[in-house]
């Protein structure tokens, strides 16, 4: 039998061990934004960071824009051709809920549809520096492509058919102006790229189509703002892999309606994959962020890893009230990666279960209260009376594509003796660092892109929903009608957004969706967004719409990022409708300004090589290089990122879990 005595005595031998073995900055805090990169794969971390792959990072104009795509479009690197993302409850517009996110698209999804691609290539040709890309709309083939901007005039490339066309100098990528000219081009190419449009036989058909409706220019129609920041908080661990675990995906009962798409979901691996195998080696992937702290006195584990509390004191029985009347202990789930369940009747999500299980044992009475607003509001959803072990699952609690919740405890007179939560995701197999045969050269990297330890906190407030928006705005604008889809803020609108409980916000990305004129009414448009920090009213411009006349869309989306000259711990933002705004995307990375971030970590790679699974292990106590030697020809598995506990004592057994390899 083990005595809580044994556990302090335990967490501090482990403690001693631990700082012998070069583990010290195990014993301070979080690591954040901890990555892994190879040689094979563009960092997909950040736009920014995909800009500078080697493969592309010194090439200019079309050499730079076919390296970029041809990667894109990749078997290995590149996306494939499934149903529409989406994500939001927002029931107005499908349009608001679809997803056109580079950064989403390379690390979250992997797939899409050419309404999707259309826009997310342009997004990404400018994130990687390019002046400037535009979708096209071919309504005619009911088809979405895009055009980039370089050497003074405009170039078509196809994401979703795979396709670039040359003009007749058999140097120059074509723009649709020429294929609209001269639709020979499809037909009798000066010189094929590959790939080449590969599953269209006829293209002398799909030239005709372009011809039989005028196209539509679009402006600005991918999103952006998301970032793949977290943190691994002490006993938290995050495990990715290549292939689908168990049925968990971004699954929508419209993805099924078919009896095309029903088979080929249910075709091993079940779940989401291309209609078209020969354009993608992948499906898509998973991931699982196991949080399992140890809620002992004298284990560091509790307050490196909780949100916020209330009269909540740590002793040898766990968390218990620190004076009179009941406690409150808050922790956060944060996810860069979309939580998903385990998905079974494709037609019905309520049988699906396991996106996030919330285990606990306490006794006493115990509430557990849900937040889906960043702390604005919580909603009971579970009371326990009797002691013991509790599991909650909070699949039927977390619709809509989420990323992030807060899960309180509220202790009348109890405790809470320990806690786990278990977090499946979605994970774009494309984005991670794979190995190959021969010498592998790794590199371990923490921190945002802009080299800072900040926690995101991507805020999309529904904007159909009146009541959720009450929470956001400082003053009740007076012109919003969320039914008025197409615009539903017209003058201003002003909303506030805080840091986390004792982090200050370090910068920032606001944007949303807005209603524009077109054609040559288009540079009339003139939507804003401005902020101010603190309780100032000095407010500072961050967007004023520049439409070009060549757009010719009702809609488009814009998000500009924000450095700040200080932390603040509160911002003010104000949206100005001209014609109107009918999104919002804010997504703030605040800094905890006392604490010492750590970037230990244990790096796990799980591979099949000669018929036999193999793991390597490496204990990195900072930003390193490191590599892995595959005589042969090696399949990825996996690859697990952890922050061990100070202290994992199983009490029924007194066996410890090592953190070491």
């Amino acid at each position: 039998m083990i005595t809580m005595a044994h556990v302090r005595t335990c967490c501090a031998v482990l403690a001693s061990a631990i700082l012998a073995m070069g583990w010290a900055g195990s014993l301070q805090a979080a690591v954040y934004s901890p990555r892994i990169t190879s040689e094979h794969v563009a960092d997909c971390s950040s736009l920014e960071a995909f800009a500078k792959y080697p493969a592309w990072k010194d090439l200019k104009g079309q050499d730079r824009a076919l390296a970029i795509w041809k990667y894109f479009v990749g078997t290995e690197t590149g996306v494939f051709h499934y149903n529409p993302i989406q994500e939001g409850l927002d029931p107005q517009m499908w349009e608001y809920r679809l997803i056109r996110d580079p950064v989403k698209m390379l690390n979250v999804y992997g797939y899409g549809f050419c309404g999707l691609f259309g826009p997310t290539t342009a997004g990404l040709f400018e994130g990687a520096g390019f002046e400037k890309a535009r979708a096209v709309s071919i309504p005619a083939a009911a088809h979405s492509v895009t055009e980039l901007w370089y050497d003074n005039d405009w170039h078509y490339y196809d994401t979703d058919l795979r396709g670039v066309v040359f003009r007749r100098d058999g140097k120059t990528v074509a723009n649709i102006q020429d294929l609209l000219d001269d639709p020979t081009l499809w037909t009798e190419p000066s010189r094929k790229f590959d790939p080449f449009f590969p599953d269209d036989k006829d293209l002398g058909q799909l030239a005709k189509s372009y011809k039989a409706k005028p196209v539509e220019y679009v402006y600005h129609w991918q999103m952006g703002g998301s970032t793949m920041d977290y943190r691994l908080r002490k006993g938290e661990s995050l495990t990715r892999w290549w292939h689908p675990r168990g049925g968990h995906w971004a699954h929508h009962p419209e993805d099924a309606q078919t009896e095309f798409w029903q088979n080929l979901i249910k075709k091993e691996p079940y779940g989401a994959k291309g209609n078209h195998p020969a354009f993608s080696i992948w499906t898509h992937g998973n991931g699982l962020f196991d949080f399992n702290p140890v809620l002992r006195k004298g284990c560091g584990d509790f307050e490196d890893g909780v949100f916020d509390r209330r009269n909540v004191q740590l002793t040898d029985k766990g968390l218990v009230p620190a004076g009179d009347g009941s406690a409150e202990v808050v922790w956060e789930v944060l996810s860069p990666y979309v939580i998903v369940p385990q998905v079974n009747n494709l037609a019905d999500p309520k049988d699906d279960k396991e996106a996030s299980v919330v285990t606990f044992k306490s006794s006493g009475e115990v509430k557990v209260s849900l937040s889906l607003d960043f702390g604005r509001s919580y909603t009971e959803i579970k009371g326990v009376t009797e002691p013991g072990e509790t599991s909650i699952d909070l699949t039927p609690h977390l619709p809509g594509g989420r990323y992030q919740y807060l899960v309180k405890f509220t202790l009348a007179g109890g405790s809470l003796e320990s806690l786990r939560i278990r977090t499946w995701v979605q994970v774009a197999p494309i984005s991670l660092p794979r190995l190959k045969k021969g010498l592998n050269h790794l590199q371990y990297a923490t921190g945002d892109k802009r080299g800072f330890n900040t926690v995101p906190w991507m805020e999309i407030p529904n904007m159909d929903d009146s009541q959720e928006m009450a929470r956001y705005w400082g003053e009740k604008p007076k012109d919003y009608d969320p039914k008025r889809w197409t615009t539903r803020l017209k003058g201003e609108g002003d909303l506030v957004f805080t840091a986390p409980p004792g982090r200050q916000i370090q910068w920032m990305s606001l944007g949303g969706f807005f209603n524009a004129y077109q054609g040559k009414e288009a540079p009339k448009t003139r939507n804003e967004i401005w902020y101010a920090t603190g309780d100032s009213d000095s407010w500072m411009l961050a967007n004023r719409s520049n439409v070009p006349e060549w757009h010719s869309h009702w809609h488009y989306a814009y998000d500009k990022e924000v450095p700040l000259v200080r932390p603040v711990e509160k911002i003010r933002v104000k949206f100005i409708g001209n014609p109107g705004v009918n999104g919002i995307r804010v997504n703030l990375h605040a800094v905890q300004p006392d604490e010492k971030p750590d970037t230990a970590i244990v790096v796990t790679h799980a591979f099949k090589m000669d018929g036999k699974v193999q793991e390597k292990r490496f204990t990195l106590d900072k930003p390193k290089g490191y590599t892995i030697d595959c005589p042969s020809d090696p399949e990825d598995i996996s690859i697990k990122l952890e922050v061990p506990g100070q202290s994992h004592v199983h009490l029924t057994t007194g066996e410890h879990d090592s953190p070491f390899p």
